[in-house]
């Protein structure tokens, strides 16, 4: 078998010539031949599972890429496929009519005509396959007589339309390869036996619909910040795209109405990050961004939703790459102060994060001590978060973590995980963080907040970079032997997502976390119960890059850029950057493309877990996500969607387009439901920061109204609990953040409840 390439160097030497480029070119080369070098001695195993992981590329391109899948499978080089016996399969009835088949272990052994068949009667029966996935998760060299071995993880999303069934199949290909390639020099494999086969399916159509979506329209600032915020009180909320200062006004009966969002008579440009809440203390909502001279602008709301005023300068701190903003009373003093942070890109200047595990080299965030009178004032020392404030950061929250009363901080950081701080109740705050030792680890992207395990108390949920390839690595055990601690962690960041639970006075991880820690490269995300059944589910958008190809950039971060180790601007290193990512640069390959978003749904039926159902209701997409909102947008019962998109035009950026797409959730057999919407009113009683209980027979709900969850987003002042078939509720009780409470006693239900505060607070 023969694996031939192109040698780094000279294709350096050629790429630097064709583009001019001449400073440090020499030193980039070097830097390319060690990591040559490298290629063809400590990581020459990882460097042969991906020839041999082309097959299922190669496989996984053409399926994107035709309308002839069922073609493209049969024709798949394949001598023997073993599957589980029919007697075997095991049946499980789960809620929503969802069905669970989990197929015994492979001992049935098919020849090519007789798995080629299966795909045909599939074919007759009218399902059309929609979209696939394909991981090559587990690699073992050959040895001796011992043949290579893979482990891929598949995914197949199949749809019929008369009788309306979708199905979602699941299946572990244990592939055992031949010592046989083709015209291409891709091996192909002997015999693939499907260890682990499920099948999800329900007999429905898709209940989440498209019913508009925004484009970014010619800018090249993108649509982000996503902010959804009833600005004009009437009880439906309006959409607002901070980077295109727009503001979608909703009308009700699904009619909206764009218009600009700030009207100033300036060009405003906030990109990335803004947050709404009442910062002067007024009882209306202001709008708090930080524009393209850095410095964080207080644009003043009127009565009526308006931000007519021009914008005020609120400190002199400045701000390089603002990613999330968060607002609480951090201090106790009866107004609201914010909390800002940015992200600092990698690869820029030639510079990494360092180390990839725990980085702290970033632009500094900041707590803003709000003075009234739109005067801030930086007290982030005094405050002690000063040692981990260049985080890079993508979310934050203030919220109450220990229910002691007090705003609490929750920072999750990119190249470093999270970070816990609880407040003294006066603004100064402690680090937590180590107690969660290693579970603390990962590529931090955003949160959520919900009650996962009904038991009343509130757990949190941080989204991160699950990754294939580090999994690869780990089962073939190889690593510099420099750099143990690089190694060692390596699981643990390219592990996912992790939920804790709460438990007496701390959090642990959920014993249950397997289910809900691999759902790709993930960004935004949002807790909701969509079929109002009284437990939390969760919505997560995928999908890093996606080109022209599946063949993923992943491989090469993991085996050279997580041990650059300098977060220093360095030229040659910045030339070497630009070469080796040149391909994702040009959209011809992806980092972690075509991942499928995932609705985690909480299964009464299937032991209290999780499960992806996503494609099962019409929420698989297969465009890149970013910010993720939910909302029910006209007031009907149950909670829409609302999901960012990020697309790279690649080159410079300037083809880079946001689109945002406007889900209706339309399930028909969604239960009872209440909700509660709040009212910033003068005097300290802001929704940010309250407590909503809902106490009924079935148990205690509890939500939180917090700012800077999900990523680059803002949810609504409001909460939204399923009831199931339940036809009564004991009581709401709200409890602001100054402690102040007011409750209802047996509320009618399908219905929002419109909650003020008591005008005695007494």
């Amino acid at each position: 078998m023969k694996h031939c390439s192109v040698p780094l160097t000279l294709g350096v030497t050629i790429w630097l010539t064709v583009t001019g480029i001449t400073v440090s070119a020499q030193q980039a080369q070097q830097l390319l031949a060690e990591r040559e070098r490298l290629d063809r001695t400590l990581w020459q195993a990882e460097e042969l599972a991906q020839h041999y992981e082309q097959r299922f590329v190669q496989l996984w391109d053409e399926l994107l890429r035709s309308d002839a899948k069922y073609q493209i499978l049969k024709q798949f080089p394949l001598e023997t496929l073993a599957l589980g016996d029919a007697d075997a399969v095991e049946v499980e009835f789960l809620d929503l009519g969802i069905t669970h088949t989990r197929f015994g272990q492979p001992r049935r052994e098919l020849a090519t005509a007789e798995w080629q068949a299966l795909l045909e009667q599939f074919e007759r029966d009218g399902y059309v396959i929609d979209q696939t996935e394909w991981h090559h998760s587990r690699f073992e060299p050959p040895e001796g007589d011992r043949p290579a071995r893979s482990e891929v993880s598949a995914t197949i999303h199949a749809a019929r339309a008369q009788p309306a069934h979708r199905v979602i199949l699941q299946a572990t290909l244990d592939v055992t390869w031949s010592l046989r390639v083709d015209a291409q020099d891709i091996p192909i494999p002997e015999r693939i036996a499907l260890s682990r086969l499920d099948l999800l399916g329900r007999h429905a159509p898709a209940a989440f619909e498209k019913v508009f979506e925004v484009e970014r329209l010619g800018t090249r600032f993108p649509i982000l910040p996503l902010l959804v915020y009833d600005l004009d009180g009437d009880g439906l909320s309006e959409i607002i795209l901070g980077g295109r200062n727009l503001a979608i006004w909703n009308r009700g009966d699904g009619q909206f109405e764009a218009e600009a969002f700030l009207e100033d008579g300036t060009d405003r440009i906030f990109a990335d990050a803004a947050i709404l809440a009442d910062f002067t203390n007024d009882g209306h909502v202001d709008f708090v961004g930080v524009d393209i001279e850095r410095y964080p602008l207080l644009f003043e709301g009127d009565a009526n939703g308006k931000f007519t005023k021009p914008g005020v300068r609120i400190a002199d701190v400045t701000f390089e790459q603002p990613k999330s903003f968060t607002a609480g009373d951090a201090d106790g003093d009866g107004d609201l102060d914010l909390f800002i942070a940015n992200y600092k890109n990698a690869y820029e200047g030639g510079q990494m994060p360092t180390p990839y595990y725990d980085a702290n080299d970033g632009y500094p965030a900041a707590l803003l001590r709000n003075d009234g009178g739109g005067v801030f004032t930086d007290v982030t020392e005094a405050a002690g978060l000063v040692p981990k404030r260049n985080r890079r950061t993508y979310s934050s929250s203030f919220v109450d973590l220990d229910d002691d009363g007090d705003q609490d901080l929750l920072v999750v950081s990119d190249f470093a995980g999270f970070d816990m701080y609880l407040n003294d109740g006066h603004g100064r705050f402690t680090d937590v963080t180590d107690r969660f030792g290693e579970n603390r680890h990962l590529f931090g992207m955003a949160h959520t907040f919900g009650d996962y395990d009904q038991d009343g108390a509130l757990d949190f949920y941080v989204i991160g970079m699950s990754s294939t390839t580090a999994r690869r690595l780990e089962s073939l055990g190889i690593g510099p032997e420099d750099k143990p601690e690089h190694n060692a962690l390596r699981a643990a960041m390219g592990y996912g997502n992790r939920m804790f639970l709460r438990r007496g006075n701390g959090y642990e991880l959920a014993s249950f976390n397997d289910d809900v820690a691999r759902s790709g490269w993930s960004w935004g995300t949002s807790t909701f119960d969509f079929d109002n059944d009284g437990d939390r589910d969760i919505f997560v958008a995928n999908g890093h890059l996606s080109g022209g190809s599946t063949a993923d950039y992943c491989t090469t971060f993991w085996r050279h850029d997580i041990y650059t180790d300098d977060s220093q601007d360095d030229a040659s290193r910045e030339t070497m950057f630009q070469f080796v990512m040149s391909p994702l640069q040009d959209t011809a390959i992806s980092w972690n493309g075509y991942e499928h978003k995932v609705l985690w749904m909480k299964m009464n039926g299937d032991g209290g877990e999780f499960t992806n159902v996503a494609y099962l209701f019409g929420v698989a997409f297969e465009y890149d996500g970013r910010a993720v909102v939910t909302e029910d947008l006209d007031g009907d019962g149950v909670v829409d969607l609302l999901v960012a998109e990020y697309k790279s035009g690649g080159g410079s950026g300037d083809d880079d387009d946001h689109r945002l797409h406007v889900y209706q959730n339309r399930l028909a057999e969604a239960g009872n439901w209440i909700g509660v919407r709040l009212d910033d009113a003068a005097g300290g009683f802001w929704t940010l920061g309250a407590t909503i209980t809902l106490e009924s027979a079935a148990g205690t709900q509890v939500q939180r109204l917090v700012a800077g969850d999900s990523y680059s987003a803002q949810h609504s002042a409001s909460a939204h609990f399923g009831l199931g078939e339940a036809t009564a509720v004991g009581a709401v009780e709200v409890r602001w953040a100054n402690g102040t409470v007011r409750r209802i006693e047996r509320p009618e239900i399908n219905q929002y409840l419109r909650i003020t505060p008591p005008t005695d607070p007494n």
